[in-house]
């Protein structure tokens, strides 16, 4: 019979390179998992640039595609720009991930976006 070793891993964010941030360390404002805060997210996101589904997926939004296509019924232009290759956090490849960019936003009564 094979023996177990067990090692004590240092979990904490800076010691795993891509590694989500402690869930104490995110106001709880932001960790909720409604569909308008997961929208937000989304948007506050694709504002830095283009981003895809894993990206929502580290973010905490499990159906991005869901979401994008509530958020395009609703004014915003948010085409998929492109299908890649890529790894995901373990390193496996995701063939077909979709690529989204935000080219325009709904302008709201008041003026701003």
């Amino acid at each position: 019979m094979k023996s177990v070793k067990h090692i004590a891993c240092d979990r904490s964010s800076a010691a795993v390179q891509g590694a989500l941030p402690d869930a104490a360390a995110i106001p709880q404002s932001s960790i909720s998992t409604s569909g308008e805060a997961q929208r937000r997210r989304i948007l506050e996101m694709l504002r830095t640039g283009p981003k895809t589904t894993l990206d929502f997926r580290r973010a905490g939004v499990m159906q991005s595609q869901t979401r994008i296509h509530e958020l395009r019924a609703r004014g915003f232009e948010i085409p998929t720009i492109a299908r890649i290759t890529t790894l995901d956090d373990q390193g496996f490849p995701h063939n077909n991930v979709a690529l989204y960019e935000l080219i325009a936003e709904v302008e709201r009564e008041d003026g701003q976006c």
